[in-house]
């Protein structure tokens, strides 16, 4: 699968600021209160994207508390053109071991795990497999890393910390991560209210969001480029939208060098970057004649296992240059999704104003969420168009937990002030710069 979790080689994962870089949006406009970067099985610490994150071994105060259940690795011919050390070493978890962190707000976090497989000592982390709980829920099992990949949920975190697990699994009774991430999300990342349930039968309101736990599939830059963290209040990575194109030539991407009017009661900056808002796929009418309808549909591969997927789609008409001009049809699974979409009046009678909706279905056929715009009924012939300029899908985890091994778990238990150090560091160089 594509998307955050995008699996490619290490060269390209270490390297893709280079590809492109847009408007150099400054990501540290939102700070959490919960902020932890870990690089694991490291004693130095490590910057990737203007982020600092903290060497395992090093942190002031903390003691490892089983060193038979806990190793560092480290890779002994790294690339020689890496931008960044994170990935040259690796805690490996020989029993049920992990992390407890500190946390100062509850509310809604971001957990990403870094996976980038190497050889080292007598551990061959590509062959690694093995289960993740946070706060005893399972998000990964019989997991596998094969080549670079980072996976990203996000939580409610209700209590004073939150527990990370390693469980190994199978026979090589051993499991790995580089680095990881804790922190807090904004508050209107995830809403309870407003998304919409699709079926064949009919579309309700889905309620309860924020208590669920969501995976990162895709994350879509729909008609521009690769966006990095860089350019990203929350460090993340949205991919261009081409291959997931069903019909290429249905599509035409549209561009603006303007910067979005937000307004309230619409998307931000921390829901999706001006980037994703600035470039959208609409209609290409090109060679046809002006009352010829038709939808972009994109297919998205997805779990087959019955999950549902929390699908956001994001908005901004770029492409009108009046009010009043743009209606177009959402369909999710080439069922109604959204009919007659008004950016206008949904977006406060501003053109250009970012505005984003929910929705929850299961994939049909299985294995493929497809997402589909296209011209509504009350478009006018010499008006017909449809956009969309980003997409996320998000699975809905369905929450177990795992066997822990049969010995004691033991845990590094790192308190939030054994961090801030390193944090307020960190700030205080980022303005300096």
């Amino acid at each position: 699968m594509r998307g955050v979790h995008f699996p490619m080689a290490p060269d390209k994962f270490l390297h893709f600021l280079t590809l492109f870089i847009l408007l150099p949006f400054s990501s540290s406009a939102f700070t959490p209160s919960d902020n932890y970067l870990l690089s694991c099985g490291s004693a130095s610490n490590s910057t990737l994207f203007g982020r600092v994150f903290v060497g395992d071994s090093a942190l002031p105060g903390l003691g490892f508390i089983s060193e038979d259940q806990s190793v560092s690795v480290t890779q002994e011919n790294p690339p020689l053109n890496s931008t960044t050390s994170l990935y040259n070493t690796a805690r490996v978890f020989r029993g049920s071991s992990g992390y407890q962190l500190s946390i100062k707000e509850n509310g809604t976090h971001l957990v990403r795990f870094h996976f980038s497989p190497f050889s080292a000592q007598s551990f061959e982390l590509k062959s690694a497999n093995f289960g993740v709980t946070v706060n005893g829920f399972a998000v990964l099992s019989d997991f596998s890393a094969g080549a670079s990949v980072v996976k990203e949920f996000i939580f409610k975190i209700d209590g004073t910390f939150v527990e990370i697990i390693f469980i190994p699994s199978g026979s090589s009774g051993f499991g790995f991560v580089n680095a990881i991430e804790v922190f807090s999300a904004p508050p209107d990342l995830i809403i309870d209210d407003g998304a919409r349930l699709i079926s064949d039968a009919r579309t309700e309101e889905y309620n309860n969001l924020t208590s669920q736990v969501l995976e990162t599939i895709h994350r879509i830059n729909v008609g521009g480029p690769r966006l990095t963290p860089f350019n990203d209040t929350l460090w993340r990575t949205w991919i261009p939208d081409d291959e997931y194109l069903v019909l290429n030539s249905a599509a035409k991407p549209v561009s603006t060098t303007q910067p979005p009017n937000y307004q309230g009661g619409g998307s931000s900056r921390e829901v999706a970057p001006d980037n994703v808002y600035m470039t959208a796929q609409q209609m290409n009418r090109d060679n046809l004649t002006l009352d010829s309808k038709f939808n972009i549909s994109w297919d998205f591969p997805v779990d087959s296992g019955g999950f549902r997927y929390l699908v956001r789609l994001h908005f901004c008409d770029i492409v009108s240059s009046a009010l009043n001009e743009l209606y177009f049809n959402v369909y999710i699974n080439d069922y109604p999704a959204y009919t007659n979409l008004d950016l206008s009046v949904l977006a406060v009678h501003l053109l250009a104003s970012p505005y984003y909706i929910d929705f929850v279905a299961g994939s049909h056929p299985p294995g493929v969420m497809r997402i589909s715009v296209g011209p509504s009924d009350l478009s006018s012939p010499l008006r017909m168009n449809a956009i969309l300029n980003g997409a996320e899908i998000m699975k809905i985890a369905t929450l177990a937990s795992l066997p822990m091994d049969k010995k004691k778990s033991h845990v590094w238990i790192l308190v939030g002030s054994a961090l801030a150090g390193y944090q307020v560091e960190e700030e205080e160089e980022e303005e300096r710069n």
